[in-house]
This record gives structure tokens, sequence and C-alpha cells, in this order.
């Protein structure tokens, strides 16, 4: 899961907890009129947890499809996944490419293994790379195989994962690769649709010897680290059905204020197998995603892990053994993916390549806000307005019971000279204490558990965050989207400007954020005593701020403007009569 999401909700909850316990009275005693049992705590890992660091399952409730490559006569290189344990067949012929184009990509394929070298989304420019070039989702190690080569290494020639393939083009939009190694013929057959970014790889090997082959019919696609902010997120992952969604990064996780970043764990060494039926696999980044999507889940299983420890990795697919007799062929297919994660077009890809897109834990309300975005903006054509709007409705919607919590709350603070009285009245009789305070609480019809409610309107907030959270995170439609002036995407962090000599970006939004947490908390009636509110003054907004610096300036907006409207709503609730 997103580790900023996580940080998030972490701190969110620690605020939580810190507010319960520092703006609540005294509890009643045991026995006393309004008292109530206190919950129990539930802990444990909810069913089908998994550890993306664990080794693969393994026993009589697993049941993988074979994923050997063939026989190892000595261990890879350390750290190398999928290291060739035959020799590499050197080309033998000069290379040969093939450029496919339509409105949407530009394709190109090598002769030099059969692969694609350039997967380039016309529609979609790079911004943060000098000159903006076309995304490219073909991420090749230098020196080294295309995407989809084919290394058929069980059929004894050799890695032919770069081997010399004659070409042959039928069609403006199908390319044919064609080995003969002695008498056996491989053929690799791309078939693309111009229309689409969903193409097909078809494998047909056809057996000339006198002896049985065997073939998994793997496919191999490399993911090399690109200094570009749409691959900042850059990932292997794979989706099964009874994993679900499990990745591998490919780069060190994303920086704290811009600075530094984590590395890759030098425990992640191995490669993980998933012996499961393989819906897809591929390569993906925050807004777009390579997947390979094997014909017959139930007999395919993908492999990934690192090549160059924070800098590369490597995704093979592959089907299970399947034996060929002398004179016979067979062929296999995949269906490859390679674009933009618009769900509509993942939902039309099938094979839960929609799961892509992180949903969070609310995924119908990441969809709704994604839509309701999607919908607002077409009649604002802004969506930093239409961000706007939507936190509007939803304050409007939640004011019937925050106006309840900020009553309750103003009226409980009011009684706080008559508690302090009371606890300097029986210091050392906490047994009295608690029934005098009951009683005061029962005569001005107050609950003495209104301020353990007070982080109520907070924690109905939660699902509306992280609803936009995961939706300004995963809708492409929000990618180089401005709102006005400097803030030219509200999927990145805004920048004002950068402090020279420590490279310290200035934020506008995070800052005003936090400035508006002082005002609201200054407005807010509290039960704490003037130590402790003091603190909290200081301790929540700075969190905050430090925490929001980060996010996308769309979900600092929501949150700012939501600030703000709060700020409105406790003014006239305060300035109001009881």
């Amino acid at each position: 899961m997103d580790r900023n999401f996580l940080l998030a909700v972490s701190l969110s909850f620690l605020v939580l907890v810190l507010w319960s316990m520092l703006n609540s009275p005294p509890p009643p005693p045991p026995g006393s009129e309004g008292a109530q049992p206190t919950p129990q705590a539930q802990t444990g890992q909810s069913p089908g947890a998994t550890d993306p660091g664990a080794a693969p399952a393994t026993g009589p409730g697993a049941a993988p499809p074979s994923f050997d490559p063939g026989p190892a006569p000595s261990p890879p290189a350390a750290g190398v996944v999928g290291q060739a344990p035959t020799p590499v067949v050197v080309p033998d012929a000069a290379e040969q490419r093939v450029v496919i184009e339509s409105d949407l990509w530009i394709a190109e394929l090598t002769s030099h293994g059969g692969g694609l070298v350039r997967f380039e989304l016309l529609e979609y420019e790079d911004a943060s790379r000098e000159g903006r070039p076309n995304v490219d989702l073909a991420t090749l190690e230098p020196g080294g195989a295309p995407a989809l080569a084919t290394p058929f290494q069980e059929l004894g020639a050799g890695d032919l994962s770069r081997a010399a393939y004659a070409v042959s083009q039928p069609d403006p939009y199908t390319v044919v690769f064609t080995r003969q190694q002695d008498t056996v013929v491989i053929r690799k057959t791309y078939s693309f649709d111009p229309e689409s970014y969903l193409w097909r790889l078809n494998l047909d090997v056809e057996n000339g010897t006198n002896r049985y082959l065997r073939s998994t019919f793997r496919v191999l696609w490399p993911a090399s680290s690109i200094e570009s902010a749409d691959f900042r997120e850059f990932q292997l992952a794979a989706f099964t059905d009874v994993d679900g969604l499990d990745y591998f990064p490919v780069v060190p996780g994303p920086s704290f204020l811009g600075f530094g970043g984590g590395t890759m764990d030098a425990e992640i060494t191995l490669p993980e197998t998933r012996p499961a039926e393989l819906s897809w696999a591929g390569a993906q980044m925050r807004y777009f995603v390579s997947a390979i999507l094997p014909e017959l889940p139930r007999e395919a299983s993908a492999r990934m892990g690192p090549v160059r420890a924070g800098q590369s990795g490597l995704l093979q697919v592959a089907y299970q053994h399947l034996e060929l007799p002398p004179g016979q062929r067979a062929d296999r297919e995949y269906r490859i993916y390679t674009g933009p994660k618009y769900p509509d077009r993942l939902d039309a890809v099938g094979s839960h390549l929609d799961e892509a897109i992180l949903k969070g834990w609310f995924p119908w309300l990441t969809r709704f806000f994604a839509n309701a975005l999607e919908s607002t903006y077409s009649v604002v054509g802004n969506y930093g307005v239409a961000i706007i709007l939507i936190t509007i409705v939803v304050r409007l919607l939640m004011a019937p019971i925050m106006a309840r919590q900020m009553k309750s709350m103003k009226r409980l603070s009011k009684l706080q000279p008559r508690i302090k009285e009371l606890q300097e009245k029986y210091p050392d009789d906490r047994q009295k204490q608690s029934e005098a305070m009951m009683q005061v609480y029962k005569e001005e019809g107050v609950s003495p558990f209104s301020a353990m409610t007070g982080c109520l309107p907070m924690l109905l907030q939660l699902p509306v965050f992280i609803g936009f959270y995961y939706a300004l995170q995963g809708a492409i439609q929000l990618r180089q989207q401005p709102f006005f002036g400097w803030m030219d995407d509200l999927s990145e962090p805004e920048t004002l400007f950068v402090v020279p000599g420590i490279d310290l970006p200035v934020r506008l939004l995070p800052l005003l954020m936090g400035g508006s947490m002082v005002l609201q908390q200054k407005l807010t009636p509290t039960a704490m005593d003037p130590a402790q509110a003091r603190m909290m003054l200081t301790i929540m907004p700075i969190m905050f701020t430090v925490l929001f610096y980060q996010f996308a300036s769309g979900l600092v907006l929501y949150w700012l403007v939501s600030n703000l409207l709060g700020i409105v709503q406790q003014y006239i609730t305060n300035r109001a009569k009881d």
C-alpha cells in the first residue's frame, strides 16, 4: 500500500488518540450513572493478508504451475534474476527495426530478440524531462534484451533473448519474426490495434526434430529506472486469484520533503513466484501500466525481482512446460496492454486489470469521487474549482453532525470552571470528585462523554479523505492539470519557489493549511487545561503541515478549503446563543 497514505492514516489516528485522551474529563467511578463499559480492543490479521517479503506459499493448498526455466548447471550471479543457465546466442545478422504508428502510440520492434524497444504514448508528454518527450513505456536495461524477449532455453540451443530473427510484415499492423534453429522453427507474431492500447503476441514453436521438446513460452519485461516524475513510483506487479495484487519496487521509494529517499531492502534478492491463476503481470507507475495478460491464466505464473538493486528489475511470465512431440507444433498467446490507467479502458480489457489503479480501503468511494471530479470538471472546466465545489458539498452534508458536536463541546467547555473547583475541593478523593462531577453534568444536561466524541468529525472525514487521496493519486485525468498561477499540476505537490542553497521547496498550500488549523483550534472550545491546549495548538498544525508538504496539491487544496469552511461554521456556532 502507498507509504504516504499509511503515514497519513497513522498520524491522523495518533492525533485522534491524543485529542481524546487530553480532552476527556475524568471518567466516572464504576457504577456511576452514565458509565459505560470500556470496549475491548481487537487485534489480528485480516484473512488473506500476506507479507510481501515472505517466500511463496507451498504445501497442499497451493497447486502451482511449474515455472522451471530448465536445467541450471551453475547458479546465477548474486542479485540477478533469470540469468540464462545456457550461453546467450549472439546475433549473427544485422539488426532490423520495424516502426508501427497509430494516432495513439508509436511501437518499435527489433529483429535482435524479436522484441519491443520503444512504445511511445503520443497523447502524453513527460513534462519533467528536458524537451518534454512522449512517455515511453519500454524501459530497457542498457545493452540488455528487448521487452518481450523469449529465451527459449528449454529448446537446448542457448538463450535466444537476443538472437537474430527474420522479419516479415503481412500488413501495416502485423509483424512476424521467424527463426529456424536447426530443424526447430520459432515464430513471434505481433498484432496491433491502431485504436487501442491492447495488442497481442503469439508464440509458435514447430518441432522438426526426431525427439521430444518442451517449452514454457517464457517472455521477459525489463524495467529500468528513469529520471522522471511519471516513473517515480515504478514497480513490477502481478495479480493472481490467490494473492490479489502484489508488487516489487524497481526504484527507491519517494523522498520526504524532497530530500533523499528510501533504498531497496538488501534482503529482497530472490525472485517471487506467483503460484496461482495469473490474471496479469507487468510494470506500472502511478498513471501508466505495461501489462502481460496470459490467455490461459490457470497455466501461467510470473517471477519478478531485481537486476541492479534500486535501479532495475526483471519480470518473467511463462506457461507450464508443454511437451512437444516430433513433427508437431504448439503455440501460446499473450495479450499486452501498454497505456494509461483509464478505468474504462482497463475495465474493457478485463482480467482484473483495473486493480492496477490503487483504490484504497473504500474503492467504491474512490471511484465515486473520481467520477464526481470528472462530471464537475465537464461543467466548470477546471479541476481545482471542481475540488473546491465538491468539498463545499461534502461539508454541507456533514454540517448537521458537526454542528451538534460543536454545540456539545461549547456547553462542556463552559463547565470547566466548576469542574476545576471540584478537582480542587476533592484533590485526594477521586470517588467524591467523580460523583460531584456527574451531578454537575446531570444538572446542566451534558453527557460526560461529550468530550470523547470530539474526534467524531475527523473520523467521519477520514473515509472522505481516503477516497479523495486515492482519487487524486490515481486519476490520470488530473495529471498535469493546472489550477491557477504556479499551481500547474494538481496531481503533484505545488512549489511557489525553491530556497537557494538548500533546495528547500516553499509550498504555499500546506503552509496556509497549517495556519488554518491554528485558527480553527483557537476557535474550538476545549475541555483541556491551558498547558495541554497550547501543546496541541503547536503539535497538530506542525505535524500536519509537514505531512501534507509532500501530498498532491489537489489533496491539500481539499483539506484547506474544508478547514476554512469548518472555521466559518465554528465561528457561527460560537456566536450563537445557547
